[in-house]
């Protein structure tokens, strides 16, 4: 399983190759540390989330690179205020 971290002003992101991301405050994390957000790759775009729903795209893929870019400029900042719930970690909200 590759992990593959992305740091923006906002929010501190890690792709996870076995299907998930998560979203972390941008600075003061410590180990262990549960993230703001846990979402699936899907919503990071088409082509990011293989049939398999791992990663489709290598992690070093500049496609990875602007999918997780574009998610975090809209909503990077949410995921870390709470505002987009606690995500596909069993604690989001019943919809």
């Amino acid at each position: 399983m590759a992990r593959t971290p992305f740091s923006y002003p906002a929010s501190h992101i890690v792709v996870c190759s076995d299907g998930y991301f998560d979203v972390y405050p941008p600075i003061g994390r410590s180990g262990g540390e549960r993230p703001a957000y846990r979402g699936e790759l899907a919503e990071l775009g088409a082509g990011i989330r293989g049939v398999d729903s791992r990663l489709a795209v290598r992690p070093d893929s500049a496609a990875l690179a602007l999918a997780v870019d574009a998610w975090a400029a809209v909503h990077g900042a949410a995921a870390v205020r709470g505002e987009l719930s606690r995500g596909r970690d069993g604690s989001a909200a019943a919809v």
